[in-house]
């Protein structure tokens, strides 16, 4: 497990936090293994404050606990924080980006099925307005710079954030906070493999019109169409990496 630390642009403590994220999301390091400030001190090379930052962060994100009298002490992965970026990041290079994608898919059913109803519902001129506008910029981007378009992700993610916003529902809005590093990931996995075509804007103009027009069934309706083709998109995507 242990390598030196080199000093870089790259903080010792950003380091520390980079090679034992890693190694718990991988299993090199297992749940119930006690990390103490000694060893680690001793294993890099570095000072007991760099461990410490370190092994904070890494409380924060769930990974890890301090234990008194015992050291810091590796949790099981149902305590980590699925949902933050750098957990979601060790996570996918550690091999489980697969799974946390099917689990997501399902989730996803879950909450912005409802969102829709709800954003048809309570959307302000001001959604609607955001709403047509990531729509145009996913159109142009398409057709200008084709299916692979950064920008054209950029606006998809949006677009689906705006949704959240437009239920005017506080919860509801936070889960675009939530859920954001996940999304963001499963465009990055699917759309390395699978080409969008037009029917993608149509599907999306088509929630755009129902959340417009007021029609919460409509929305609804068209949500879940959107929901189906990411599945099957997330399922095609799954076979592919075994």
């Amino acid at each position: 497990m242990p390598n030196k630390l080199q000093r870089s642009e790259t903080g010792l403590s950003d380091q520390l936090v980079e090679k034992l994220g890693l190694d718990i999301a991988s299993g090199k390091i297992t749940e119930g293994t006690v990390l103490t400030s000694t060893h680690l001190e001793s294993a890099f090379g570095v000072s007991r404050t760099v461990v410490r930052e370190a092994l904070q962060i890494l409380h924060n994100l769930g990974l890890t606990r301090a234990r008194t009298k015992l050291g810091t002490v590796v949790l099981n992965r149902r305590e980590w924080n699925l949902l933050d970026s750098q957990v979601i990041h060790w996570c996918q290079i550690a091999g489980d980006a697969n799974a946390l994608m099917s689990d997501f898919s399902e989730v996803r059913y879950m909450y912005e099925m409802q969102a829709a109803r709800l954003a048809a519902r309570k959307r302000g001129t001001s959604d609607l307005t955001k709403l047509n506008a990531s729509l145009k910029i996913m159109r142009d981007a398409f057709f200008e710079e084709g299916p692979e378009s950064q920008k054209l992700h950029t606006a998809h993610l949006e677009f689906h954030n705006i949704i959240l916003q437009a239920t005017q529902n506080e919860f509801m809005a936070r889960l675009s906070l939530l859920f954001t590093p996940m999304l963001r990931l499963r465009f990055e996995i699917v759309n390395a493999q699978i080409k969008i075509d037009g029917t993608f804007l149509v599907r999306h103009k088509t929630l755009v019109d129902a959340i417009t027009e007021g029609d919460e069934d409509a929305a609804e309706n068209a949500m879940g169409i959107l929901l189906d083709v990411s599945h099957k998109e997330d399922l095609q995507t799954l076979r592919k990496d075994r």
